[in-house]
């Protein structure tokens, strides 16, 4: 009984090294990819579909909010709606377009903060372990920072791997970015 119940135990901590260590590793190796501008690694680490439809809609809802609050497009009724509509359409096709891990590669040669990205090593493995925040069983985030502004960044499982599937933008984006 002694025996069953250490095997038990066993089996239940390596389980859960295991789970904790895939987010480590999935996240590590999103990073490699992030540093060495590896297109496959990013492609692999990333649910496009998901971080697409999310971007998607926070900039429609963006667009949305500024054609309600804009005097402009309530002066011009029926056509603002339709502007904002292609507009919104717009958009859409350029992130259909960009946001993929060519899009993300072009991105990273032409940033001026790669070289803040430090290199994937040990330690960096091992520390990712301490800015993971749980969001569940099955998902956690990670806070990115710019210029003082978290953006969280959610990872969820898939299968063996955990893919970034949403990323948070603070509300007031377009107002910093004019």
């Amino acid at each position: 009984m002694a025996n069953k119940i250490k095997y038990f135990l066993t089996v239940f901590l390596i389980s859960i090294l295991f789970y904790v260590f895939s987010a480590m590793y999935s996240f590590h190796q999103l990073h490699k990819g992030i540093y060495f501008n590896d297109k496959q690694l990013i492609e692999n680490y990333v649910d496009w579909q998901s971080v697409r439809g999310n971007v998607k809609n926070y900039i429609n809802i963006e667009i949305l909010k500024k054609s309600q609050s804009e005097e402009i497009f309530k002066q011009l009724g029926d056509v603002g709606i339709l502007l904002s509509g292609f507009a919104g359409k717009f958009v859409e096709i350029a992130i259909d377009t960009y946001l993929n891990s060519d899009g993300i590669s072009l991105l990273l040669e032409k940033s001026q903060k790669k070289d803040e990205v430090p290199k994937p090593s040990i330690i960096t493995l091992l520390g990712s372990f301490t800015i993971m925040d749980n969001n569940g069983l099955n998902s956690f985030y990670i806070n990115y920072e710019n210029e003082g502004e978290k953006y969280p960044i959610y990872f969820t499982r898939d299968g063996l791997k955990w893919k970034i599937t949403n990323i948070e933008f603070p509300k007031d984006l377009f107002e910093k970015i004019k």
